[in-house]
């Protein structure tokens, strides 16, 4: 399942085809095909485009080996990719139409970023973890290690480590993090694999920065282990959406419907991920 909103992905596309029903609620409009500059070839460039001054933003164009050409913004920063043989005068016109709209994506952007908080690995700051919030203690011993009592996360710190104090409270809130979520995972993924009588392959963590969580052709359900940062009932969500794959590898009507007979509240748990998947950070 996609990231929404995890470092708020926006694209813009036109097609020299047809477009999609699922690139149609992305905000697209129909433009007009690219002619032809050059022959095709396998080449990736760049060039950078600096704002003449009425944009309001810098902007890279990518131009490799594909059919269609996109405007993304992702992390204050915007990306035109597009074919090789599509000509520069041509996007700067498209980029113009569609500055107003950049524009938008930008200030959203910025305003969420605003939202994403700010890390110390400090004694008493707070971290989430299913929705609740923990509060760090931190002390140094022989031997690391992170304990998880009522409201409060213990962590401690080798004392022979030459490492600087908030790199090891990170790296043990890391390893805490991914070990608490594959057993947590794997569980609730049991569960609602039974209720499919569906067999799945295992469950892997990855950290990845566009999707929640993936099911692959193999069997093999993947997971974002920031997850478990959210509520349990958006965990319990992801699990089922990925679950379902194992039935729909696509997202089809019957792969919803199917999400919705086993998660009937799953739009909202959708919104809540557009909203604060973004939060969800180390």
């Amino acid at each position: 399942m996609d990231i929404v909103f995890a470092v708020i992905i926006s694209f813009c596309r036109y097609n020299t085809a047809n477009v999609n029903n699922s690139l149609k609620r992305l905000a697209l409009v129909s433009f007009p095909t690219l002619r032809k500059l050059r022959p095709s070839n396998t080449r990736t460039h760049y060039v950078e485009m600096k704002d003449p001054g009425h944009l309001g933003f810098d902007y890279l164009i990518r131009l490799s080996h594909r059919k269609t050409a996109t405007i993304e913004v992702r992390q204050g920063r915007v990306l035109v990719a597009a074919p090789v043989q599509a000509r520069q005068s041509e996007l700067q016109q498209w980029v113009d139409t569609k500055a107003d709209w950049i524009r938008q994506k930008l200030q959203l952007q910025a305003e969420r970023q605003q939202l994403v908080p700010v890390r110390h690995y400090d004694d008493g700051e707070h971290w989430s973890w299913l929705g609740q919030t923990l509060t760090l203690q931190i002390d140094t011993g022989p031997q690391k290690r992170v304990e998880h009592r009522q409201q409060q996360l213990f962590i401690t710190l080798s004392s022979r480590s030459r490492k600087p104090r908030p790199e090891q409270v990170k790296q043990a809130l890391e390893h805490w993090y991914q070990s608490q979520a594959l057993a947590l995972l794997e569980q609730k993924t049991q569960q609602v694999c039974q209720r499919l009588q569906r067999q799945y392959s295992r469950v892997q963590l990855r950290r990845t920065k566009s999707k929640w969580g993936h099911c692959t052709s193999q069997g093999v359900i993947q997971y974002n282990w920031l997850i478990v940062q959210a509520p349990e009932w958006i965990v319990d969500y992801l699990v089922v959406h990925e679950c379902c794959h194992l039935v729909h590898h696509n997202h089809s009507r019957a792969f919803w419907h199917l999400v919705s007979q086993l998660y009937p509240d799953y739009q909202r748990a959708r919104h809540w991920l557009r909203q604060h998947g973004h939060s969800l950070t180390i």
